[in-house]
């Protein structure tokens, strides 16, 4: 699987987003940086459109996002990026 991220985005997520529809969804692992509240990164989350958020450790959320919110998601404060989560590894 690539690992390259462009804007913080793994280039699967990417290459989903060019196809699909603003209502589809995919299930995302978020990494924030290590000095930022995992409990105010997920505030933001929240309001940029993750949902069903479930802390994997102390500085990744999982969670299911909408075509139309994976930027907003990528672009928060706090966020260092965002991949495609794969039930296989976790």
């Amino acid at each position: 699987m690539p690992t390259r991220l462009q804007d913080g985005l793994s280039v699967s997520l990417l290459q989903w987003l060019r196809s699909a529809c603003a209502d589809e969804t995919r299930e995302v692992v978020v990494r924030i940086g290590d000095t930022e509240s995992l409990s105010q990164i997920i505030h933001l989350l929240e309001n940029a459109g993750l949902k069903r958020i479930q802390k994997l450790s102390a500085t990744s959320v999982h969670g299911t996002v909408t075509a139309e919110a994976l930027s907003r998601v990528s672009h928060c404060l706090g966020v260092c990026s965002v991949t495609a989560f794969d039930r296989e590894r976790s």
